[in-house]
């Protein structure tokens, strides 16, 4: 059995930093028995200071999915880390994200000069996309290249979602392409109650767009290429507001749309309302500068809604209409998709959905998954000569 401690700046019962939550809850599901995980993470949810109800910080609480150690923010980080070590016999510390201060930088560069002595595992969760990067690239080039000089990564793994993911990184860390371990980001696989979608309205789009708002996720590359769309269109958006600025730029661009173009923002959502919120759309409409994996969009299909999302996600199609992918400058070939979805009959928007459906009970039904993050572990732990029980 290997343990593993898994460090994240949000998690359960959290639920706003979105994906990396449920990649992590599904990972602790899938790798159960062979794999035990623990969980360092915030007292908080993203965007909120005000503590989680009945947690105490600085202590491990107890769930199905593994103990979770809760930590306020003047600790977490590199402190509430060794504090979280001292009380459990972990093999592997499982870091998701390369940029997050405390969360990840802070615990490598104190691994590097003094070492914890244990193997991390490192997954930027997209981060080094080119979208990604782009977003206050110099900073972020410059940290990189810093990194690089000192020397402080040589000896950390990294978890690649997909292989352009590990692309991604080699770009990065041309030296760490023998550490890269590729495997896919588990998906939640339990049956799901069927859901109720909408009836299809001739000559109307509803599109849904479900994701924090960040520059990173491009709301306002959808918003402009809405401007120019002749058919109805009505969109909502739902997600947390991570980036006040940015929203306020989002809010002139939906001022400026045309009448026929309804936009409604519909706040955040318990991750048990994402399906249905989709099972009401016609389409989820995605065009995000950059997803190492990109967990809404199997939410999506797994609601029987189609998605329509750009090329720098890993998501391809399968020859159906369950996902169409297109470059983000293609601004007239997203108009003109939408325009086609504006104008199916109910009956070809369901045979939409079941191809959907189709697509996420396929990926869902994959062992290749499971398989990979086990083998990710168990190597990780081999390779630092630690005993594992196959």
């Amino acid at each position: 059995m290997i343990k593993v401690l898994s460090v994240a700046d949000f998690f359960l019962p959290g639920f706003k930093a979105g994906g990396p939550v449920r990649t992590l809850l599904n990972m602790s599901r899938i790798l159960q028995g062979p794999v035990v995980f623990g969980f360092l993470t915030r007292d908080h949810d993203l965007g909120n200071s005000k503590p989680y109800e009945g947690i105490h910080a600085g202590r491990w609480k107890e769930y199905p999915h593994g103990q979770v150690y809760y930590a306020p923010n003047r600790a977490f980080g590199r402190l509430a880390l060794e504090r979280a070590l001292s009380a459990g016999d972990f093999d592997v510390i499982y870091l998701n994200s390369f940029f997050s201060l405390k969360g990840s930088i802070a615990i490598v560069w104190r691994n590097w000069r003094r070492s914890f002595g244990l193997p991390l595992l490192l997954a930027p969760r997209g981060e080094f996309s080119p979208g990604a990067l782009a977003l206050k690239g110099g900073r972020k080039r410059f940290f990189i290249w810093l990194s690089r000089k000192l020397g402080v990564y040589r000896l950390v793994y990294w978890h690649a979602s997909t292989q352009d993911e590990k692309n991604d990184i080699s770009r990065q860390f041309p030296d760490a392409a023998s550490r890269i371990f590729v495997a896919a980001d588990p998906v939640d696989i339990r049956v799901k109650t069927p859901l109720l979608s909408a009836v299809k309205t001739d000559g109307l789009a509803r599109l849904a767009f479900i994701s924090r708002i960040s520059p990173k996720k491009n709301l306002i590359g959808l918003l402009e290429i809405l401007q120019n769309v002749q058919s109805a269109v009505e969109l909502e958006i739902y997600g947390p507001i991570e980036d006040k600025e940015y929203w306020k730029k989002c809010l002139a661009s939906i001022a400026k749309l045309p009448v026929h173009v309804l936009v409604r923002h519909k706040g955040e959502l318990q991750p048990e309302e994402v399906g249905t919120a989709f099972a009401q759309a016609d389409l989820f409409a995605f065009p995000t500068h950059g997803e190492n994996f990109g967990h809404v969009i199997f939410e999506a299909l797994q609601a029987g809604t189609p998605v329509l999302t750009s090329d720098q996600t890993p998501w391809q199609s399968d020859g159906t209409n369950a996902v169409a992918r297109l470059p983000l400058g293609a601004l007239e070939e997203w108009r003109a998709y939408i325009e086609t979805v504006a104008q199916l009959s109910d009956s070809e928007q369901k045979a939409r959905r079941a191809d959907a459906l189709r697509y996420a009970e396929r990926y869902a039904a994959s062992e290749k998954t499971r398989l990979d993050n086990l083998r990710m572990f168990q190597e990780i732990a081999k390779q630092n000569k630690m005993k594992v029980i196959k």
